[in-house]
């Protein structure tokens, strides 16, 4: 049982204990020996390919593979990024509130275990580049980045200045993270064994430590509130979302310099062959697909999706932009993909 409460000390002692007994060590518990299978899918698409409708084959599988290094690379920034906010969202927040020394090592292990995360997808990176012959210089181009960022740079603000939007954003991410596993998992057969391998370990550490950023919220909304505390509770999810999705939308839109990339590797030409699928959709398709449609992508950008951070949310008072829910699409590997795979 999680703990809900961040003075339940008993509970919190006991995730402890078995957050410590099961941890998995990255070089002996994942299989790397696997290598990653460059004719594997890694995602499962919907029938539009995420927001290239008409997708050859052959395409669909630069596709599924390009957005699976976006998903490991996405973690692995914000997973790294944590560390960085260490001191401004996590730190000073337990020297305002008298917690037990089980939140604060809760806290500890929660950090160590997604520094471990991020190091284990960035590995996953290399061994693509090692698979395919791609440079990760030239990988690392199109996938997103985080250090220095106005996501960062904004979050650390907010923080310093009293607020708590980092914690709405890591509940974000854990919540995303978890769901996008549940795809993998039911595609599992066809999916790359070792791209597999690594998410289901990341799923074990999520949903062990997956309450860890409701505790923090939870404790923050036990402090009788002042003028400025009650102003953070109102706008700090609101905060999240508009540090977030931008960031989200710009590392994205990093996929059209591969144009600059034809002809320095296969995988790269098969991705920028995709990019007048894309521009065949009309700008409204293209925002409506983004919020409302296409997969991972709007689970993200639509705070509707992600179910317990909103209804957390309202439990605290938040104010929670009024989306529409993204809509529920199939996902799937096309069979043509699957059998070339």
């Amino acid at each position: 049982m999680k703990a809900t409460d961040p003075l339940d000390h008993e509970t919190l002692a006991r995730q402890v204990k078995l957050q410590r007994r099961l941890a998995w060590d990255m070089d002996r518990d994942i299989p790397w020996h696997l290598g990653v299978d460059p004719g594997k899918p890694f995602l499962p698409l919907d029938d539009q390919a995420i927001a290239f409708p008409g997708a050859s084959p052959e395409q669909a599988l630069a596709l599924s593979q390009y957005m699976g290094l976006v998903v490991n690379a996405t973690i692995s920034e914000m997973e790294d990024a944590l560390p960085k906010l260490k001191q401004a969202g996590w730190a000073r927040l337990l020297d305002d509130y008298p917690v037990g020394p089980e939140l604060r090592e809760l806290g500890e292990l929660f950090f160590d275990e997604e520094a471990k995360h991020a190091n284990a997808f960035s590995r996953y990176l290399d061994q693509f580049c090692e698979a395919t012959a791609v440079e990760r210089r030239d990988l690392d181009a199109l996938l997103p980045k985080a250090f220095g960022s106005f996501f960062q740079k904004a979050i650390i603000n907010n923080a310093e200045h009293g607020g708590h939007a980092f914690w709405w954003v890591v509940a974000n991410v854990e919540e995303v993270s978890i769901g996008i596993f549940h795809q993998i998992m039911r595609h599992r057969q066809a999916v790359d064994p070792l791209f597999f391998a690594l998410h289901k370990r990341h799923l074990e550490e999520e949903s062990r430590h997956g309450n860890y950023a409701f505790l923090m919220l939870n404790l923050v909304a036990r402090k009788p509130p002042s003028l400025r505390d009650r102003l953070h509770r109102k706008v700090d999810f609101l905060v999240s979302q508009i540090a977030s999705a931008p960031w989200v939308v710009t590392e994205l839109y990093k996929f059209f310099d591969v144009r600059r990339l034809r002809g320095v590797h296969p995988f790269f030409d098969t991705l920028a062959s995709c990019i007048p699928l894309y521009e065949s959709m009309s700008r409204a398709e293209i925002v409506r697909r983004m919020f409302f449609a296409a997969p991972y992508v709007s689970w993200v950008l639509n705070p509707s999706w992600r179910e317990q951070h909103v209804d957390t949310a309202r439990v605290h008072g938040a104010i929670v932009p009024p989306l529409p829910k993204p809509h529920a699409v199939e996902l799937s590997l096309p069979h043509a993909l699957r059998t070339s795979a």
